[in-house]
């Protein structure tokens, strides 16, 4: 939190209109300033702030549904408010405001995500159930009506002054947008659900799906909760992809081609989904309609086929072809992967058996060696055969690296996206469109994305100015290049239906 103001800078700063100059009436939204900020939200235990620029075109259709809400909500005693980022760019840029508009909760001082619409009914629901407990004690006679009251409900058996309360509440406030939560007091209740008390149990719909075991800590609830959110050996689709991950636990596909493979697969697998549903959230996948992913996971076309996706790290692991989509397969498989002892498959062409080129051709099985060699500056673009805007860049870049062979410590480095996975978790390396250009600075490894033009000019001042290695100040040789803003082919996901922020998750 930045250091806050006296109450007074408040009155100075948050009193607003809207409408004409002349018989304005009154806005329900308080206008903060930079230096009522602080002191504003320190003494609010809920409300929601909007960061907007009077320019964005959304937030100007958002304006009547907040003002409308912050009237709503005004007897609930949430107040609404707005930062103009135009004006207040500093606190703008300190807060790390991605876009407009961007909203965010203040809860007593602190700035959590809004996880809402941006509509009255949205926005008056989201902050009304934000205003009610997040961990509420439900009455022993309640307890079937709310058990089944949500699609995935955690609820903890205990009395409100103990340690497990201290952290299902604060597991509860983390994932209040995801998941219902309550606490019962009635060791009878807890007896008659099957759960030790004190203990904590998650209910899909209605039934229990499972109890935890282990040390009561918020990361390893947190890691339980979302894991049974889904199902043990469910079906992966476009529709449930998202519940898979929001779980955070790798997930196990299973590939089918015809109902009575399906059905076999779920006989037979279903043993080894309950076993590992901690580890692995096993999932059928339909390979009629998600061939695309399974060749995504370097999977051929040959079904049954088996592969676990670490989302979080952006690995996959597809069980060797043609070995059988069995129990007695998948078992020591996963249990390897479990123990760290499984090493992840990344796509790769031949390493090139000459290289002597203007542009480094990069190949996965030789990109760390190359990319994050401490003693150079390597930028990397990442192409793919049928982008046309890669080719039209491809004159300019291949003049960049004759120019630059001048620098022994800078290499110019192509690699074939399409062909080559991206051995690194770094986020920052995982690409959604083509061309994307990236530079692998020498020393520290900093990853600095590239968003200029097509033209050598701009990729030369880039260089110059990213480059640990200075490149001195001649020009790099010139040639004609068009001059047009950044373009971008941006990775088809028609075939999949997932949408693109998923996509991103999946193409490995």
């Amino acid at each position: 939190m930045r250091l806050g103001w006296h109450a007074l800078a408040i009155a100075l700063a948050t009193g607003s209109h809207y409408g004409t100059a002349s018989g304005a009436k009154a806005s329900a939204v308080h206008k903060l300033s930079d230096k009522a900020f602080d002191a504003w939200s320190d003494a609010q235990e809920l409300a929601l702030v909007k960061f907007f620029a009077p320019w964005c075109g959304y937030c100007q259709a958002m304006a009547p549904s907040y003002e409308q809400a912050a009237v709503a909500l005004k007897k609930d005693g949430i107040p609404l408010a707005e930062v103009d980022c135009t004006k207040e760019s500093k606190l703008c840029e300190e807060l790390d405001i991605p876009g407009y508009p961007t909203l965010k909760v203040v809860v007593s001082g602190d700035y959590v995500k809004y996880n809402g619409t941006r509509e009255e009914s949205g926005i008056v629901d989201y902050m009304r159930r934000h205003k009610q407990a997040a961990l509420p004690e439900i009455a022993a006679k309640s307890f079937d009506t709310f058990k089944e009251s949500a699609n995935v409900v955690a609820v903890g058996f205990f009395g409100r002054n103990t340690a497990e309360h201290g952290v299902l509440e604060e597991v509860a406030r983390e994932l209040r947008d995801e998941y219902t939560f309550g606490f019962v007091n009635d060791r009878t209740l807890a007896k008659a659900q099957g759960v030790p008390a004190p203990g904590i149990a998650v209910y899909k719909d209605g039934v229990k799906a499972d109890i935890f075991t282990g040390a009561v800590i918020s990361e390893s609830v947190i890691r339980f909760v979302r894991a049974t959110s889904v199902p043990v050996l469910g079906e992966l689709s476009s529709q449930t992809f998202g519940n898979y991950i929001r779980a955070g636990v790798p997930i196990g596909l299973v590939f089918y081609s015809t109902d009575a493979m399906r059905k076999e697969l779920e006989t037979q697998l279903e043993g080894v989904a309950r076993d590992f549903k901690r580890t692995v959230s096993l999932a059928l996948v339909d390979a009629r309609i998600y061939s695309k992913h399974a060749k995504m996971l370097s999977l051929a076309p040959t079904w049954p086929a088996f592969a676990i996706q670490d989302v979080a790290q952006h690995t996959k692991y597809p069980l060797p072809q043609p070995r059988p989509v069995s129990e007695a397969e998948l078992r020591p498989f996963i249990s390897s992967f479990a123990e760290g002892r499984l090493a992840p498959y990344y796509k790769s062409e031949p390493v090139p058996a000459t290289n002597s080129g203007n542009v480094f051709e990069l190949v996965s099985k030789q990109f760390n060696s190359v990319a994050f060699d401490t003693s150079k500056d390597v930028l990397v673009m990442f192409h793919a055969p049928w982008c046309i805007h890669c080719k039209r860049m491809a004159a300019a870049y291949e003049a960049l690296g004759a120019a630059m062979r001048q620098y022994p410590a800078l290499v110019v480095a192509r690699m074939d996206g399409t062909a080559n996975d991206v051995p690194s978790h770094d986020a920052a390396l995982q690409v959604s469109g083509y061309p994307t250009v990236v530079l692998v600075r020498a020393i520290d490894n900093r990853i600095i994305a590239y968003s200029g033009n097509r033209s050598i000019e701009s990729l030369t001042d880039f260089l110059r100015l990213h480059a640990t290695h200075s490149l001195g100040a001649s020009d790099a040789q010139q040639i004609e290049v068009e001059h047009v803003q950044p373009a971008y082919d941006v990775i088809s996901n028609h075939d999949l239906g997932f949408s693109p922020k998923e996509a991103r998750h999946i193409e490995l």
